[in-house]
C-alpha cells in the first residue's frame, strides 16, 4: 500500500482484492493468507505472543487522519454538552422538549447509521464521511440561530437543527475504516487510539464549552462547531486514503439482524448512550440549579474525572485485546450502578448532598464505565462479522447506540418532574441488563461467523 496521502492503496493491509461473498467464513479465513516473508511471519508471530504489534506506516497514518476527523467532529458536539440543557431552556419551559433537542441529533443518526454504513461498503468510506461532516456543519449553524424565529417557532427550530446535525452519521463508517485497515488482534487498541482525540475533545469541548458560552453566548459554540465540520473534510480530503469499494455485496440488513451477538451488542451501546445523555441532562441541573455552580467553573469537577478514565480506558482496551472483552464490558455496566446512586441519593452512601463530593465520584465511575466501553463494543462488532460487512454491522450497532441517545434526553426530561428515585432506579436497571447481556454474550474470536 502506498504511504503517500491521497493515494489509492495498492491493496488493504496486504488483504486480497477480491473478498469472499460467503457469510458464513470467518473474517480472518476471508482475508487470507498474508503475503509475508518467512522472517517476517515469525517475527510477527513473536510479536502477537508478546502483545505488542507494531502499526504499519499506512495504519498510522489512517488512523491520524481518522482520529483527527473524529476528534473535531466531537470536539463540536462536547463544546455544547454541559451547556445544552440551559440553552433550550431560553426557547421553551418544557424539559420534555428541551431533552428531546438533546438527543435529537441522535434519532436521526439513529436512522442513518445503518444506510450510511452499508453506502460506505459500496462507494468507498472517505465519501462518505464527507457527506456526513456536510450534514453535521449546516445542522449546527441551525442551531445557532432559533433566536431569529418568532418565540412559538423557536424550540422547534432548534429541535430540527439538531436533527439536521445528526445527517452527520459517520461513526459506523469511522469504525468500519478502522476494521478495513487494522487486524483483529489490535482493533481494541487501534479504537482506543481513536479514542485519544475524542478525550481530548471532551476535555477542551466540557472545559472550554462553558467559558465561551459565558463569554460570547451558547450559540457562538455552535458556529464553531459547524466550522469545525467543515474542516473535517479538508482533513479528509488530504489525508484518508479511500481504497476501491468492496467487491462483495453487504450482507442483507436482515441476515446480520439476525446475529445474535450483534444484537446484544446493539443493545449495550444503546443502554451505554442512554445512560451518558441522562447523565449530561441532569449535570447541570445538580450543579448549577442545585449547588450554584457557574458554568466557567465546570472544569474544576469535570477534569479530574477525565483523567482518570483516560488512564482506565487503555487498561480496558488491552484487556479486550487479551481476550477479557465481555468480563471487562460487565464491569464497565456495573460501574454505572454505584453512579446513578452517587449522582441523585449521595446520602444513601453517608455523604453530605450539599456537597459536591457525590457528584465527584459518581462523574469518574460514569467516566470510567462510558470510556471502557467505547474502545470495546465496536471492537467485538467488527470481529464478529465478515469483512464485507463492517459497515452494515457497525451501522446496526451505533444505531442501536444513537437511539439510547435520542431515547435517553426525553425520558431524562420527563422524569426531572419527579423524585429523583425514578430516574436512579431506571438508570440502575439499565445497568443490570447491560451486565447480563456481557456475561451472557460469547467472547468475540475470530472464528466466529455472523450466523453464530
Amino acid at each position: 500500500m502506498s504511504d503517500e496521502p491521497g493515494q489509492k492503496p495498492a491493496d488493504r493491509s496486504q488483504k486480497p482484492e477480491v473478498r469472499s461473498q460467503n457469510i458464513a467464513k470467518p473474517a480472518q479465513e476471508q482475508r487470507g493468507p498474508t503475503a509475508v516473508s518467512g522472517s517476517s511471519l515469525v517475527t510477527r508471530h513473536s510479536s502477537l505472543r508478546s502483545g505488542r504489534v507494531p502499526f504499519t506506516s499506512t495504519q498510522r497514518k489512517v488512523l491520524f487522519a481518522l482520529a483527527s476527523v473524529v476528534g473535531l467532529r466531537m470536539l463540536g458536539l462536547f463544546l455544547v454538552l454541559p451547556v445544552f440543557t440551559l440553552y433550550g431552556l431560553q426557547f421553551t419551559n418544557s424539559r420534555v422538549l428541551v431533552g428531546f433537542a438533546f438527543g435529537g441529533y441522535a434519532l436521526t443518526m439513529a436512522i442513518l447509521q445503518i444506510p450510511m454504513g452499508r453506502l460506505s461498503d459500496r462507494i468507498g468510506r472517505r465519501k462518505v464521511l464527507m457527506l456526513g461532516m456536510t450534514l453535521f456543519s449546516l445542522g449546527s449553524f441551525l442551531c445557532a440561530v432559533p433566536h431569529w424565529f418568532p418565540h412559538p417557532l423557536q424550540i422547534g427550530a432548534l429541535i430540527f437543527g439538531r436533527l439536521v446535525q445528526g445527517g452527520g452519521a459517520i461513526v459506523s463508517v469511522a469504525f468500519a475504516t478502522v476494521a478495513d485497515f487494522i487486524e483483529p488482534e489490535r482493533r481494541s487498541t487501534a479504537m482506543a487510539v481513536l479514542g485519544i482525540p475524542i478525550g481530548a475533545a471532551f476535555i477542551i469541548g466540557i472545559v472550554g464549552g462553558p467559558i465561551l458560552a459565558g463569554i460570547l453566548g451558547t450559540a457562538s459554540l455552535f458556529w464553531l462547531t459547524g466550522f469545525l465540520g467543515f474542516g473535517t473534510d479538508l482533513l479528509l480530503a488530504k489525508y484518508l486514503t479511500d481504497g476501491p469499494p468492496a467487491a462483495a455485496a453487504p450482507v442483507p440488513v436482515s441476515e446480520a439482524l439476525g446475529s445474535k451477538p450483534i444484537r446484544a451488542l446493539a443493545a449495550g451501546g444503546f443502554l451505554m448512550n442512554f445512560f451518558m445523555t441522562a447523565f449530561f441532562f441532569y449535570f447541570p441541573l445538580i450543579v448549577t440549579v442545585q449547588h450554584r455552580v457557574s458554568m466557567k467553573h465546570y472544569y474544576a469537577l469535570l477534569l479530574p474525572m477525565m483523567f482518570i478514565s483516560a488512564v482506565t480506558m487503555f487498561g480496558f482496551a488491552r484487556g479486550a485485546d487479551r481476550g477479557w472483552a465481555s468480563p471487562l464490558a460487565a464491569i464497565a455496566y456495573l460501574s454505572f450502578i454505584p453512579s446513578s446512586l452517587l449522582l441523585f441519593r449521595p446520602e444513601v452512601a453517608g455523604l453530605n448532598p450539599s456537597r459536591l463530593a457525590g457528584v465527584m465520584i459518581a462523574g469518574t465511575l460514569f467516566y470510567i464505565g462510558f470510556t471502557g466501553l467505547e474502545p470495546i463494543l465496536p471492537s467485538m462488532v467488527s470481529k464478529s462479522v465478515p469483512e464485507s460487512s463492517y459497515g452494515t454491522a457497525l451501522g446496526i450497532y451505533n444505531t442501536g447506540q444513537y437511539l439510547g441517545s435520542s431515547v435517553g434526553g426525553p425520558v431524562a426530561g420527563a422524569l426531572s418532574h419527579f423524585s429523583p428515585n425514578h430516574m436512579m432506579a431506571t438508570l440502575m436497571v439499565a445497568s443490570a441488563v447491560g451486565i447480563f447481556l456481557m456475561l451472557a454474550l460469547k467472547p468475540p474470536r475470530d472464528q466466529q461467523t455472523l450466523s453464530n
